[in-house]
């Protein structure tokens, strides 16, 4: 049979022919080019530049990739034109994972001043392009913005030092990202940098300072650094381990192993009856019920799977390293989600589970036994078995270093995922809180300036600082507070504070007394100033944000002494800094342009930031620290502690606005809106008629708003935070919002 086609149709063949014939004529792809934002789900959102000077500008860094060019055998160049009438040459891109720019924007700008730079490459193969626009604006010179251009710099940092050696991410090939070889944070060793101690873990923490900035595995795909948490979360799995779990057998009843003597003087190893002739014993925790005739055999086994897991990342420590996996895996914020990579017991667990069975695992480390005045020891000393806490490896001993990562790890898992702490965890570290603090030396008097021998509060290595001093006691007294924090202990009434009387237990009170008198010392060794020990000032700052006097989210602003005249307080700050007191966070002294005795945690941080031996700025962080394998880790905690949180990112919108009552049929009200957090199930509603707290809950909201009409009246100011709740824990506090009634 013929086939007879109409004119119509042999012209839509033979142009679909020549079409098939001419493959070169289809369009090329477009080039993705990708640029760093600052909060990923609003791209536009500007970074931030500031004079350092009037004539001189700080430098930025503008971080890009070109995912269009991984793996590909085309050719790339790449331009920079940064909106202020400069550009930057076109050059060829040799890492598709860094074609990023620094710049300097005009210092005579006006704050305020914004400037859309462009960023395009070319692939000159196929004469295709992409662009993208990366946000800036002018700020002042404040603490708000070094602390922006700071963590900007750190995060582009970890971005340019992670290895990546394919192109594939979530598969159980674990070869292709991480950050085993981070140039300033694993040094090579005898020619070979697999040998560098903590590799895993320090993989943990620079995933965690990305989460915290709000960068996440399942972030949007226009954001760089989404590719990073993916493969870093990925390969950090690689390093867990999972076996049954094995129960503990506590050897003492916590309830009475607590304690000190009633009328305030120290247990002496003479008074084998404990505080005999001293009034009896002041029991702290007496009605701890955890083991009430030991010995008590305990299981922790919070999800029944009968696993427990633990950091298998070659340093052989393993409560030392694990605590950094679990605040990663919190940090996520998606229990839900399940590991691609790992052993048995990790691969295509949840997040939720990993960190349950994390949490077992640290369950069955604790120490179990207490040796302690009644029988013959001298209370304190630098035996590391006094009291229920944790050491390098399961049921070793008591070690405060060790310590506060198991504790951090409790409180993010009842924080983040809803986990709440077994009570026996917390009863028995109190006696190792109490135990390992330094009671034996006066307390300070301010006349000197690094406390040597007037240390009463101080906590040491294995032990309190009196009797066990290595690294110094700005390595692990934060740890005393962090542990704390865990076990609800904070700040109690003292009539130094302005109280009318002063609580017995001045646990707390003692130790934040002790770092705040040495808070400003000039000394530029780990061991006499704090602010010089980046892993002590990581404790540190965990213990401040999660504050925790019985069991309410409570965190500090201000640093307090009981020792009068050390620190002058400062009325110039917003809120008012007062006397014997200093903003820990925020303060900046005189030398960096503000007014406080010293700098704070913030400035001191944005000072150190490094720079390498050829004297250019890379944005890193090292060698603040008494020990150098924790140097590797600075870079990421001081990302986490410049962002002031732990291990989540905090409501940071928090919105109020205030409208004026009319009678009784018309109260005063303020309306607040506020994003969600992931996680939460509720939120909690604090108020104050004082900048800066103390805070007083006025209401419970289960969705992202909330309308309060109690008590207020027209024309006062209130200041309100934002606590979400999951479960029966608060996860963190909001921005302050202040609102005032017209």
């Amino acid at each position: 049979m013929k086939l007879i086609l109409s004119k119509r149709t042999w012209c839509i063949l033979a142009v679909a022919a020549l079409f098939l014939a001419l493959p070169h004529s289809l369009p090329a792809a477009t080039v993705t080019v990708l640029v760093v934002s600052v909060d990923p789900l609003n791209p536009t959102f500007p970074h931030t530049a500031y004079a350092t000077s009037g004539t001189t500008e700080a430098s930025i860094v503008l971080g890009a990739t070109v995912p269009s060019a991984v793996g590909s055998s085309d050719s790339f160049t790449y331009s920079w034109t940064f909106g202020d009438g400069t550009s930057q040459a076109a050059a060829p891109v040799t890492n598709p994972y860094d074609i990023s720019a620094t710049h300097q924007y005009p210092a005579s700008a006006a704050p305020g001043t914004a400037w859309q730079a462009t960023i395009t490459v070319k692939d000159t193969t196929t004469s295709t392009s992409g662009s993208a626009t990366y946000y800036v604006t002018q700020e002042l010179n404040n603490l708000n913005s070094r602390v922006n251009v700071a963590i900007d710099w750190g995060l582009w940092y970890m971005h340019q030092t992670m290895w990546r050696n394919t192109t594939t991410v979530g598969t159980t090939n674990v070869n292709w990202g991480g950050w085993d070889t981070q140039t300033y944070s694993c040094p090579t060793i005898n020619g070979n940098a697999w040998d560098c101690d903590y590799y895993g873990v320090i993989n943990a923490s620079n995933v965690q300072a990305f989460e915290v900035s709000g960068h996440l595995a399942n972030g949007p795909a226009s954001d760089p650094f989404t590719d990073d948490v993916a493969r870093g979360l990925a390969r950090m799995t690689v390093f867990l381990a999972s076996e049954a779990t094995s129960p503990i057998v506590y050897q003492y009843n916590p309830a009475t192993a607590s304690y000190t003597c009633a009328d305030g003087s120290v247990p002496q190893t003479t008074d084998l009856g404990a505080c005999t002739g001293h009034g009896g014993q002041h029991q702290y925790n007496a009605g701890a019920t955890s083991c009430t005739a030991p010995p008590c055999s305990v299981t922790y086994d919070g999800n029944s799977n009968s696993l427990m897991t633990y950091s298998n990342d070659g340093s052989g420590e393993y409560t030392y390293t694990t605590s950094p996996f679990l605040d990663a895996l919190i940090a996520s914020g998606t229990p839900n989600a399940k590991a691609v990579t790992g052993g048995p017991g990790i691969l295509g667990a949840t997040y939720q589970n990993i960190v349950q069975d994390i949490l077992d695992f640290y369950g069955y480390s604790q120490y179990g036994y207490d040796y302690d005045v009644s029988q013959g020891y001298t209370r304190g000393y630098a035996g590391s078995d006094q009291g229920g806490a944790w050491l390098y490896g399961p049921q070793q001993g008591d070690d405060n270093s060790t310590s506060q990562w198991a504790a951090i790890g409790y409180i993010s898992g009842a924080r983040g995922f809803g986990i709440n702490t077994p009570k026996a965890i917390t009863d028995f570290n109190n006696v190792w809180i109490t135990n390992a603090q330094d009671v034996t030396d006066p307390a300070p008097t301010g006349a000197d300036p690094y406390n040597v021998g007037d240390d009463l509060g101080a906590y040491g290595y294995r032990g309190s600082f009196a009797y066990s001093n290595a690294w110094g006691a700005f390595a692990v007294t934060p740890s005393g507070l962090v542990q704390m924090a865990m076990d609800g202990i904070g700040r109690t009434t003292n009539t130094a504070f302005g109280d009318a009387s002063s609580a017995f237990d001045q646990r707390w009170n003692n130790t934040e007394t002790f770092y705040a008198d040495n808070f400003c010392n000039s000394s530029t060794s780990a061991y006499y100033n704090p602010k010089e020990y980046a892993y002590g000032m990581y404790s540190f700052t965990k213990a401040m944000l999660l504050h925790d006097p019985s069991g309410s989210l409570s965190p500090i602003q201000f640093l307090r002494t009981q020792t009068p005249g050390v620190l002058p307080g400062n009325a110039s700050t917003t809120p008012p800094a007062p006397v014997n007191t200093i903003d820990w966070y925020a303060a900046v002294s005189p030398a960096n342009g503000g007014t406080d005795v010293c700098d704070g945690v913030a400035q001191t941080l944005v000072s150190y930031q490094q720079a390498p031996p050829d004297g250019s700025f890379d944005g890193h962080w090292y060698g603040n620290n008494y020990d150098d394998p924790q140097n590797n880790f600075e870079t990421a905690w001081a990302i986490i502690m410049l962002r002031k949180t732990v291990f989540v990112t905090c409501i940071n919108n928090l919105y109020g606005q205030g409208t004026a009552g009319h009678g009784t049929l018309k109260p005063a009200r303020i309306d607040l809106t506020w994003s969600g957090q992931t996680n939460a199930t509720s939120y909690h509603i604090l108020r104050s008629t004082t900048n800066g707290g103390p805070y007083t809950q006025v209401g419970t909201s289960t969705i992202t708003g909330y309308s309060d009409t109690s008590g207020l009246v027209n024309g006062d100011t209130y200041y309100y935070v934002v606590q979400p709740v999951n479960g029966s824990n608060e996860i963190c506090q909001s921005n302050q919002e202040p609102v005032t009634i017209p």
